[in-house]
């Protein structure tokens, strides 16, 4: 087991837009769990010379190894907005053109698109830190569609300090400090947190400093968020956009921390289901502590 606490600072903000509603999509409060994710994939990617369609799957795996994961403001407040933005696409629909030469008035569209800003609270620009654990130091990489089967992926801190966006390309970010925890303590009992958790991973809880709003991600502990079937002659793929749109199953809700004072930070107190626990790690003479996976249920 090896956990790892990770500082980002924003630009701007970030644009991770809500799939599977209109073009007209509201962005989250802060990046999900899978964007980040395909964040750390997209750096071992990379590293191992994959491409990006059959990159994606590293997420499959770092989802199965996945036992916790939760972020929490450091100094900022998320706004979330929309604002009109101009879309061209060059592209044949129906043997026509796009955009249409006789017709250019009625060629383009320009969609209201969600984006967030993180508005800091102090001098120092917006950051947010992650809190992970895994229940493997290393991954290994199997698709068929691959030529060859990556081994021994270490997750290690350089992963994430080649972290370089969270969301669309211009969510540009900057790591500004990663720490590392090779002993990671665990809890089932009432314990405090001010990551965002699952919802459904806690029997009672309760909030103690405001404020704390929902979210509904696609579920980061699977090791299925990116599927690819055969199918006689054609590859079914599903993703992300897939499992909002009509995989219910796959859904899930997470309690999200929102600073109201940067001097109070928003915590909630919880206590965990069964198969559910809490890991905690100290940094700085404070205790951070995240919900997620009960270890012996992953390994069953």
């Amino acid at each position: 087991m090896i956990g790892f606490i990770v500082d980002t600072e924003f630009v701007w903000g970030f644009q991770a837009r809500i799939v599977g509603l209109s073009k007209t999509s509201p962005s989250f409060y802060y990046p999900p769990p899978t964007t980040f994710l395909g964040a750390m994939a997209e750096v071992i990617a990379k590293e191992n010379n994959v491409g990006e369609d059959l990159g994606r799957f590293i997420v499959n795996e770092l989802g199965g190894n996945l036992l916790a994961i939760g972020v929490r403001p450091i100094n900022c407040i998320p706004i979330k907005y929309e604002d009109l933005n101009r879309v061209i696409a060059v592209k044949i629909t129906s043997g026509k053109l796009y955009p249409n030469p006789e017709d250019l008035s009625k060629s383009f569209d320009s969609p209201a698109r969600g984006k967030t800003i993180l508005t800091s609270l102090n001098s120092e620009a917006p950051r947010l830190r992650w809190f992970l654990v895994f229940k493997e130091r290393t991954i290994n990489v199997q698709d068929e569609n691959l030529k060859n089967r990556i081994d021994a992926i270490e997750l290690s801190e350089e992963i994430f300090w080649k972290i370089h966006r969270l969301g669309s390309k211009e969510s540009r970010v900057c790591v500004i400090d990663v720490n590392t925890f090779d002993e990671i303590h665990v809890s089932s009992g009432l314990v405090t947190t001010n990551y965002s958790f699952l919802a459904t991973a806690v029997s009672t809880c309760e909030e103690v400093v405001r404020r704390w709003e929902n979210e509904v991600y696609v579920d980061p502990f699977s090791s299925e968020i990116y599927k690819r079937e055969k199918k006689g002659k054609k590859v079914a793929e599903s993703g992300v956009f897939e499992k909002y749109y009509s995989g219910f199953e796959n859904l899930r809700v997470f309690k999200i921390p929102i600073i109201v004072s940067i001097e109070n930070p928003p915590e909630y107190a919880v206590k965990t289901m069964e198969d559910w626990s809490a890991y905690f790690a100290t940094l700085d003479g404070r205790r951070e502590v995240v919900v997620g996976v009960d270890k012996v249920k992953l390994s069953n």
